[in-house]
């Protein structure tokens, strides 16, 4: 587990943080790790709408990807759009492969 205050790994046992001194016994002080098999399959089925780096904290990069896919599925009849989601595609694949930890910085689990 990790710190709430202070994002430091955490032993599931303890009851104050090494580092910080908050009691892990309040509500806010743990915060489970995510699932990278989770952000894997949702980057695979809803990638194009940003939901995986919504999951991971990402909003940014999150918003770009829902954008950019919104504004080319409104304008596929042009057929230039296809190479905006074609960009997004590959962004996609990207942050499957590379991206292994949250927004603040946790290690997903396996």
């Amino acid at each position: 587990m990790y710190c709430r205050n202070c994002g430091r790994e955490i032993a599931d046992q303890a009851v104050i943080c090494v580092q910080c001194g908050v009691a892990t016994t309040s509500p806010n002080a743990l915060v489970q790790q995510k699932s990278r098999l989770v952000y894997i399959l949702l980057g695979l089925f809803l990638g194009g709408l940003g939901i995986h780096n919504f999951y991971a904290g990402y909003t940014n990069k999150a918003i770009a990807q829902l954008l950019i896919t919104a504004f080319c599925w409104l304008f596929v009849w042009l057929l230039v759009p296809i190479f905006g989601l074609i960009a997004v595609f590959i962004w996609v694949i990207v942050d499957i492969v590379t991206v292994t930890a949250d927004a603040t910085g946790r290690p997903f689990t396996s």
